[in-house]
């Protein structure tokens, strides 16, 4: 579950997709871009999993169709800066299904939501539960904008290869493995302590402003580095989804 853990953390809980099915995903979903190798980039985003620049994804909500408008808003901080444009539909196929059913606020990454092995085609590929209990508008945005940056194939930032975070994993396993988040072991490590592989990731510079970052106590680092909570794009973030979505002119 991704609710605050209840020590001034932010996580989410992103679905586990095996390797061979990412990249049939990449295949069998859109074309991807081949020619960026990420010279000039922050943030991370993994390659196999971005869009054709230029897609009009499309966005349905299975439950609490009134919200759609709110999430909409804060989530065109990402087409505003990209070759992407999202157009919410009431029927037929989707990119990206939302539910606010369920627990915690979670997202298929990138292409990944075209596999119907892991993504059903009638059930979510983005999950964001906490919404309807937001007591910010702040807080809206943080969750839209960090999960639909997923859904554009985008990862967390501190799994990016230039993060260098040094986590004080028995603290963060503990916290983590408590109400209202109960994960194992294995979840803390898939979600937290992962390092995505720098030959399938576009990154350069560990980015501490993104949208993409977790927010955590100074506690869960061995050096008490911690990170503000974020509700806007960075100037990196921006810049990087507009360099792996570059708009024609």
């Amino acid at each position: 579950m991704s609710n605050p853990a209840g020590d001034g953390s932010f996580v989410c809980l992103d679905p586990i997709v095996p390797l061979e099915l990412s990249s049939l995903a990449a295949d069998r979903a859109i074309e991807i871009r081949a020619d960026n190798d990420g010279t000039n980039l922050e943030a991370a985003g993994d390659k196999r999993r971005f869009w054709k620049p230029g897609t009009t994804l499309r966005v349905r909500f299975l439950d609490s169709a009134e919200l759609a408008d709110r999430v909409m808003e804060a989530a065109s901080a990402w087409t505003d800066h990209s070759n992407l444009r999202f157009e919410v539909v009431t029927t037929g196929p989707a990119h990206i299904r939302v539910t606010f059913e369920g627990e915690g606020n979670w997202s298929a990454l990138g292409t990944d939501a075209t596999l119907t092995e892991v993504f059903p085609a009638d059930g979510p590929t983005m999950c964001l539960s906490e919404i309807p209990i937001a007591e910010s508008s702040r807080r809206v945005d943080r969750i839209a904008r960090h999960e639909f940056g997923h859904a554009i194939g985008l990862v967390h930032e501190h799994s990016s290869p230039a993060a260098g975070i040094p986590w004080n994993k028995p603290a963060v396993y503990a916290a983590l493995a408590k109400p209202p988040n109960s994960w194992t072991p294995d979840m803390v490590d898939h979600n937290v302590f992962h390092v995505y592989d720098a030959a399938t990731t576009n990154h350069t510079a560990f980015d501490p402003l993104s949208i993409m970052l977790y927010t955590f106590p100074p506690e869960w680092t061995l050096d008490r580095r911690t990170f503000p909570d974020n509700t806007d794009l960075s100037d990196t973030d921006a810049a990087f989804v507009h360099g792996v979505y570059p708009v024609d002119r």
